[in-house]
C-alpha cells in the first residue's frame, strides 16, 4: 500500500504548532472553540524532532454515545489511529506529543464516533501497521492504495508554484525568472522537468526559498501545497498559488479490507465532518486560507527533444516509393 506522504522522498523541515486537541481531554464542541480561537493568532512555533520506532498518545473527550460496535476495535471504546510521525505538519513529534493536521482529524473523528483515540507512530509502514501494531484505521493514505480500504480524501496536496504577489502569471520557458525549490526534493524535480534546469535555485531548505521570494531574488517558490502552506501561515508571509508542477495527490483514511462495518462508521464521520465545517476549521488553523488546486493550470512537462538523424541516414523517399 503506497501512502500519500511517500510523493515526499525528503521531508521539508519547520516547527510545528501545539495541538490541544491531542494532547488534553476536551468535548467536541470546546475542541472547536480552540481550533476557531487558533484562527486568530498564530501558534508559537515547537521544534519538530524525527522518531523511529513505535509510540503512542492518549486522547480522551468527554463521555458521549459510542457509536460503534466494540467488535470492530483492538480495544473496547478506544479507536487506535496509526500516523507517521515525522511528517510535519500532518503528524510530528512535539515536547512529548504527537501534533498535526492528521492528529487533529483523528480526535475529530475520534470524538464524533464517541470513542477515546489512541495515537499510534507507525511510521511509513502503512501497510504492516493493520497487524503489527493492531491499529484500526491509518491516517494519511493514498487514494490508489490497493491493499486496504480507503475513504473519501479530507486533504489533497500538490507541488505547486507560489509566487508573493496575487495576479502573477504562470511563466513559460522562455522567460527570464528564478523558481527557489529545496534541493533534492520532489519540488526541484518538477521544477527541471517543467520549466527548466535554468529556472531552478536549489535552497538547503524550504525557509531559505521562502525568505528568496520574500527579498524579490526569487520571482517564485516550488514546494508541496500543505508545506508551503504550513511555513507561510507560521511566518504570516502571504504567498499566492499560480500553478500546478504535478497532479494532485489525495489523503485518505486507511482500513483492512475486511472491516466493513468499521469503514461505513468511519465514511459517516468523516462526511459529519466534513458538512459540518470542522475539517476546514482544521485546515484553516494549520494552513490558513485554503487553496483550490483543481482550479489551477497544470504546467504540463517540456517535451523531449526530437532525436536527430544519425550520420549518413538516408531520409528522402526510398526507390520503391517513388516507383509507386
Amino acid at each position: 500500500m503506497k501512502k500519500a506522504s511517500s510523493v515526499k522522498t525528503i521531508v521539508e523541515s519547520q516547527a510545528a504548532s501545539a495541538s490541544a486537541a491531542a494532547s488534553s481531554p476536551t468535548s467536541k464542541s470546546s475542541a472547536l472553540r480552540a481550533l476557531a480561537a487558533a484562527l486568530a493568532a498564530l501558534v508559537l512555533a515547537l521544534c519538530v524532532g524525527f522518531m523511529s520506532g513505535c509510540s503512542s498518545n492518549s486522547y480522551t473527550p468527554e463521555p458521549s454515545e459510542q457509536k460503534i460496535d466494540n467488535s470492530l476495535l483492538h480495544t473496547p471504546g478506544t479507536l487506535r489511529v496509526g500516523v507517521d510521525a515525522s511528517n510535519a505538519p500532518y503528524a510530528a513529534q512535539s515536547q512529548g506529543s504527537i501534533v498535526g493536521i492528521d492528529v487533529d482529524t483523528a480526535a475529530a473523528l475520534a470524538d464524533e464516533l464517541g470513542l477515546k483515540l489512541e495515537l499510534v507512530d507507525v511510521g511509513t509502514n502503512a501497510e504492516g501497521a493493520f497487524t503489527s501494531d493492531n491499529v484500526d484505521i491509518v491516517m494519511g493514505v493514498g487514494s490508489d492504495a490497493k491493499n486496504c480500504w480507503v475513504s473519501e480524501p479530507y486533504l489533497s496536496s500538490s507541488v505547486v508554484l507560489f509566487a508573493a504577489e496575487e495576479g502573477t502569471r504562470v511563466p513559460l520557458p522562455t522567460d527570464v525568472f528564478v523558481v527557489a525549490a529545496q534541493a533534492s526534493s520532489m519540488s526541484a524535480v518538477e521544477v527541471t522537468n517543467r520549466l527548466g534546469q535554468d529556472h531552478l535555485d536549489a535552497t538547503s531548505d524550504i525557509q531559505t526559498a521562502f525568505d528568496k521570494l520574500k527579498s524579490g531574488s526569487a520571482k517564485y517558490v516550488a514546494t508541496d501545497s500543505t508545506i508551503g502552506s504550513y511555513v507561510a501561515h507560521s511566518n504570516n508571509q502571504a504567498i499566492y498559488p499560480i500553478a500546478l508542477l504535478a497532479e494532485e495527490t489525495k489523503y485518505c483514511i486507511g482500513a483492512p479490507i475486511t472491516a466493513s462495518g468499521l469503514q461505513d462508521a468511519v465514511s459517516e464521520a468523516l462526511k459529519k465532518l466534513s458538512d459540518g465545517g470542522v475539517l476546514k476549521l482544521i485546515d484553516q488553523k494549520w494552513l490558513g486560507e485554503q487553496m483550490n488546486l483543481s482550479s489551477l493550470t497544470v504546467i504540463e512537462p517540456i517535451p523531449e527533444p526530437e532525436p536527430e538523424p544519425a550520420e549518413g541516414e538516408d531520409t528522402a523517399t526510398t526507390n520503391e516509393d517513388s516507383n509507386d
